[in-house]
Order: C-alpha cells, then structure tokens, then sequence
C-alpha cells in the first residue's frame, strides 16, 4: 500500500499501454521495402496511432482465426465496432475498413447516422433506430433502400 502513495510508480504500473512492448515493421507490398519501423507510438499523431492499433488488432484477430494458415474457412470472423468514426478523421475510419475487408473480418458498425456515409459504400444492410417520443423505432433495409429513403426526406 505504501508503493501507491509514490504517484510516479502509482503512474507507470496503472498505465497499461507500457505493460507490453512491441516492435512493427511497415513494408510496401509491390516490392517488399521496409517503410516505418514502430517500437512506440510517442512520435505519432492520434489518427497514426489508431491505424497502427487496427492493423495490429486486425492482423492478431485474423491470426487468431487462422485466417494466415487455411486461408478463407468456416470460422467465426465477426467484429463490432461501436462509435469508432466519433474522433476520427473519415481517412483512417476508411483504412480500418479496408483493412478489415483485407483480412475477411465480418463487421457490426454502430455509429450515429451522420457518420454513415464513411461506410455507406462498404456495407449492404442497414439497422437503423429511430426516436420517437418516448419510444425507439428500429427499421431494417437494405443500404439501397436506406439511401433512397434518405434522398426522400431531403427532398421534402
């Protein structure tokens, strides 16, 4: 208890983005070059940081998977993302849905209604709810739909 009251060890051991370190190499798929080599992420700017969390989170997912081994089998590929366009730049919330296309990851995406055209292109169903009083509403529509719909209300 007493190692709690010195704030600078209080910091270091609480913080778990230092309780592992790792090492990533960047290479270009054309001709094999290395390009980045990351041992920290200090020198990054937030969206940097996010795509090199997705592509290190998508690769150990499809790892886990065994997608690198077999190739495209029947397991289980499915991932939700929650809000994950709210603090980012459309650039890198498209990159992680390259990425996951990439790697045949099957993804939920919940985000807010002003954020869907970052994957309106990507998706081919839509969930949306809707508030109506004291009530939520969910509709179901294909995103063909869900876009004609959406042509429908900015016309009126």
């Amino acid at each position: 208890m007493s190692r709690l009251q010195d704030e600078s060890w209080r910091k270091l051991v609480m913080d778990v983005r230092g309780w592992y370190t790792y090492k990533a190499e960047e290479f270009y798929q054309d001709d094999d070059q290395k390009r980045n080599t990351y041992e920290a992420m200090g020198q990054l700017s937030g969206g940097e940081k996010a795509q090199l969390t997705y592509t290190i989170l998508g690769s150990a997912i499809a790892y886990q998977f065994g997608l690198t081994k077999n190739g495209l089998d029947s397991s289980f590929r499915f991932i939700a993302i929650d809000e994950a366009f709210r603090a980012q730049d459309e650039d890198k919330a498209r990159y992680l849905i390259s990425l996951c296309k990439q790697l045949h990851l099957q993804l939920l995406v919940v985000t807010p209604s002003d954020n869907i055209h970052i994957v309106e292109n990507d998706i081919s169903y839509v969930h949306y709810v809707e508030r109506k009083g004291d009530r939520s509403v969910l509709y179901n529509m294909p995103i063909s739909e869900f876009k004609a719909e959406r042509e429908r209300s900015m016309e009126v």
